[in-house]
């Protein structure tokens, strides 16, 4: 499939769920999902994650959720969008408020032993000198 008519059709179901964005805002959010899917994001989706990916298509729209913006007609969708992930696993767009970017899912995440120079060992390990 060519990406223009890849950039149609998820442009078409964006307008469905969000009929107030404007026709450019519809083409950022396209090509946004677009690049998150060929980014890989899919398998580290989480509910946190998910709220944060749809906060961020509103931020693209400029959509805000309220009265005047986007209502979910779910509640439980309203609460995950009131704390949506403090990161993104997936690529920023202007438009999307600067956070941190992670491999995957925060708690997935085993950071490695913090180790203040790589070129010395360990305290504790390594030669020491004779006395």
């Amino acid at each position: 499939m060519r990406s223009e008519d890849a950039v149609e059709i998820a442009r078409a179901t964006l307008a469905l769920a969000l009929p107030q964005a404007t026709d450019e805002s519809l083409t950022r959010m396209a090509e946004a999902v677009l690049r998150w899917g060929a980014e890989g994001v899919e398998p580290h989706l989480n509910e946190e994650l998910i709220s944060r990916m749809f906060a961020d298509l509103l931020a693209l729209a400029g959509v805000g959720v309220g009265p005047d913006g986007y209502a979910p007609a779910d509640e439980a969708w309203a609460e995950r969008l009131a704390s949506p992930a403090p990161y993104r696993t997936w690529s920023r767009s202007e438009g999307m408020e600067p956070l941190a970017f992670a491999a995957g899912p925060v708690e997935e995440i085993t950071p490695p032993p913090r180790q203040s120079n790589p070129d010395q060992p360990p305290r504790g390990q390594g030669d020491t000198p004779a006395p």
